[in-house]
């Protein structure tokens, strides 16, 4: 678990039904503040899982979804899409049945839904963050560091590149940064058109407020930058533009 913060208000780990996961009482979400909800679960579970998603998922969902050769990948996708459409109408009224489609650079468009929504997925593990501000980001990636972690540095900013070399763990440390730059540049809407030299994140394990340089046109005292508690083999991060004065964060985890 990442080291405490001081933004981090409130932390439950659930036990859900691998039938129906993301049917649990939601916490309330404050005009100014976010939530993050994280679905733990481990493969035994993969064809209840795989039956949930696909009831509450489109078939044109279904059908971007049977594009990945891997089964993991597959399931993955859905899972991600079934709890974005939950969160989207739980708290933000958007239609069950609303078609979602992406913007230019890929960020799925919640139409019909009153606050901002995003999702990421890595391993054995699906998130969505929510809050009232609309510019909100959440990215995961497993810890361990692809072979080309070097070729993925070399695009960061220069400040960035110059801490990671002071780094102990500088594989850990890259994909820390790389999860934190996700999450912004997924806030921004940008997605990775927003060049990655364009702003800067601490690589340290800093639990928030770890927003170096902001995006172009937005101030960084209007950030709120937060890593969440995936466990030692992952690496999150929760991005807002907004001042949020509060973030829950509640895990799932399948019984």
């Amino acid at each position: 678990m990442p080291v405490a913060s001081p933004l981090l208000n409130t932390f439950l780990e659930l036990k859900v039904d691998a039938e129906a996961p993301f049917d649990i009482d939601y916490p309330e979400l404050t005009e100014a503040g976010a939530i993050c909800i994280g679905l733990s679960f481990e493969w035994r579970h993969q064809q209840t899982l795989h039956a949930y998603a696909l009831k509450h998922t489109l078939p044109d969902e279904h059908a971007r979804a049977a594009r990945f050769s891997r089964p993991e990948d597959s399931l993955r996708n859905l899972l991600g899409r079934a709890m974005l459409r939950r969160v989207a109408n739980h708290y933000g009224g958007m239609d069950p049945l609303q078609v979602i489609r992406s913007n230019t650079w890929g960020k799925p468009e919640l139409a019909g839904c009153s606050v901002g929504c995003n999702a990421s997925h890595a391993g054995g593990q699906v998130w969505v963050a929510v809050s009232g501000f609309q510019r909100i980001g959440i990215n995961i990636e497993l810890a361990k560091s692809p072979q080309e972690f070097h070729d993925l540095a070399a695009g960061f900013h220069p400040d960035e590149v110059a801490a990671l070399r002071r780094m102990p763990d500088v594989k850990t440390a890259t994909m820390r940064c790389w999860s934190r730059k996700e999450a912004i540049s997924k806030a921004t809407g940008m997605g990775l058109s927003l060049p990655l030299r364009a702003y800067a994140v601490d690589c340290d394990p800093k639990a928030s407020g770890w927003l170096r340089l902001p995006p172009p046109n937005t101030a960084r005292e209007d950030w709120t930058t937060l890593d969440l508690p995936v466990g030692r083999d992952y690496v999150g991060a929760m991005a807002v533009e907004g001042r949020c004065g509060t973030v829950t964060v509640l895990k799932l985890k399948p019984a």
